[in-house]
């Protein structure tokens, strides 16, 4: 038995809002109608900085009355496309497993799913292709495009 969802308010730049506890990063920033090369933040209380909200996290757990807001990405970030939706990650390195994570922050339901990656206008050469499933790719610092895909094994 899996434990049920509840409904949480919690405030995005100043909005209330009802989510789903818990919730997806990906679900948090469609929530908050966050603009498109912006990234999100929970505020965090006392001299300390806002915490980045990954837009791939898989299980964010949320408090009543949590505040976020969204912001400028942080000075160190690369825009990335992930199956037409602009991401910002925080290193110009990617692997295939975290492509996936990205793509699929929950995964897809069934034994051993696989996937398949490919990019293009990336830094490293070759520029395009299909990445292996333990390969690497370095992106530049925006518009490296990445269509994950998951396949069912037959």
């Amino acid at each position: 038995m899996t434990d049920a969802k509840h409904e949480v308010r919690i405030h995005i730049d100043q909005k209330p809002y009802h989510s789903p506890n818990p919730t997806t990063g990906a679900d948090l920033y469609e929530l908050g109608h966050v603009p498109e090369g912006k990234v999100l933040y929970q505020e965090i209380e006392g001299d300390h900085e806002d915490k980045l909200v990954r837009i791939d996290s898989a299980s964010l757990h949320l408090v009543e009355d949590e505040h976020f807001h969204s912001g400028e990405a942080p000075e160190k970030h690369y825009i990335i496309i992930v199956n037409t939706d602009p991401i910002v990650v925080d290193h110009d390195v990617l692997t295939f497993d975290e492509l996936v994570k990205i793509a699929y922050p929950v995964p897809p339901a069934g034994q051993d799913p696989e996937f398949t990656v490919s990019f293009e206008h990336a830094k490293s050469v070759p520029h395009h292709g299909d990445l292996p499933a333990n390969g690497k790719v370095t992106v530049k610092k925006h518009g490296t495009i990445f269509d994950v895909d998951h396949t069912n094994r037959s």
